[in-house]
């Protein structure tokens, strides 16, 4: 069964410092509980504090970052870093541009562990487009395989820059579901069309199949 949520479906919050489109309001699905597209303005803060043991996942699609942590002190994040963070505070700032019109596009998702880690931990990793273009790029994972962030839940997930054309299929495991999100461009998934924010649950189905009509981006969440 594979279910489609558009992009105007998304909550959106704006502040000061932000806009938020959130994909889930309240309930997420299956293991994934948010999934946040951020923009932040220039030189601003925004602060995501996790929610128990929720384990977050941020990646920087444009713009720079810095993410300052209590006590390990601050680390920067540009174009294509992803950073794993579990249990605890993170203020991200965007870093001042010379443009005044730009800031920084992020998403963060985040989801509950099989069991509670313990000590705060974090992790990052660069992923150039370079390395997902035309293929599902492994970022995270319970083994942290192929240099995949390494998580507890058993989520894995990927990243793909696609040119027009391109057809990706990716096999489910027996009673594993996807949520399938476009960041940017057009896709087709079976008989219907996902463009920028769109995105679609996938349950009881084999594998997620789909063709970029023009230039994409995706993320793509395989879920136990």
């Amino acid at each position: 069964m594979i279910k489609l949520q558009r992009s105007t479906d998304r909550r959106y919050v704006r502040s000061g410092s932000q806009e938020i489109w959130m994909s889930f309001d309240q309930t997420g699905f299956r293991a994934l509980d948010v999934l946040n597209e951020v923009k932040l303005h220039p030189g601003r803060n925004s602060r995501f504090q996790s929610d128990g043991d929720q384990e977050s996942i941020t990646y920087v699609r444009e713009g720079r970052l810095v993410a300052r942590h209590r006590p390990r002190g601050d680390e920067y994040l540009g174009p294509g870093y992803c950073q794993r963070a579990t249990s605890h505070s993170l203020l991200i700032t965007s870093a001042p541009d010379e443009s005044p019109f730009r800031g920084a596009h992020l998403f963060v998702s985040s989801m509950i562990p099989r069991q509670p880690e313990g000590e705060p931990s974090c992790e990052q990793r660069h992923y150039p487009y370079s390395d997902r273009r035309g293929i599902l790029r492994l970022i995270a994972s319970p083994d942290g395989c192929d240099a995949s962030l390494r998580l507890q839940q058993d989520v894995r997930v990927y990243s793909s820059v696609l040119d027009r054309g391109r057809h990706v299929v990716h096999e489910l495991g027996t009673g594993r579901g996807a949520w399938l999100h476009v960041v940017t461009g057009r896709i087709c998934l079976v008989d219907q069309t996902l463009e920028t924010g769109d995105g679609a649950s996938l349950d009881d189905e084999s594998a997620v199949s789909f063709t970029a009509e023009k230039a994409s981006e995706i993320l793509l969440f395989d879920l136990a």
